[in-house]
């Protein structure tokens, strides 16, 4: 987009979302709205449609069931999943992340990253690293030496 977008609610709301742009202002998730103005008062505020998000987020999330049923949703726009029993029909991790971020972004005009990983904490790392488009495998030999690059604190 190339402009600093927030998703908020009113003055005494909180920052749903920020556009990269706006993070570079210092604006981020849950910070109070009025901070965020403050910070970034070029920035294009849209309210939230938490309807929207919800319908988008189901339907992701039948996507994924589609994978696996071994899912864990932590929010509208998280999950983690156990793809292991699904590699032999759908191929290994990385074709099944390429696959959904492209079916996500087909149906839904929409990005996601995927981290994979041996465990749920790594993994996070790893898509939060492969942000804002991405797809970050840390195979188990890797796992050490990844977490030695990230900053600590």
């Amino acid at each position: 987009m190339g402009r600093p977008v927030i998703v908020g609610g009113a003055e005494r709301g909180v920052v749903l979302a920020a556009t990269y742009e706006a993070r570079a202002f210092g604006v981020h998730s849950a910070m109070p709205m009025v901070t965020a103005r403050r910070l970034c008062p070029q920035a294009i505020v849209v309210p939230p449609d938490h309807t929207r998000y919800h319908e988008v987020s189901r339907s992701v999330m039948a996507a994924i069931g589609e994978i696996t049923a071994l899912v864990e949703q932590v929010s509208v726009d998280e999950a983690f999943l156990d793809v292991s029993g699904a590699r032999r029909r759908l191929g290994p991790p990385t074709r099944i992340a390429a696959e959904l971020r492209r079916r996500v972004r087909a149906e839904h005009g929409i990005t996601c990253s995927v981290g994979i990983a041996t465990n749920k904490f790594v993994a996070k790392l790893a898509s939060t690293h492969a942000k804002p488009d991405g797809v970050l495998l840390v195979a188990a030999a890797a796992t050490v030496p990844f977490l030695r690059t990230l900053p600590v604190g």
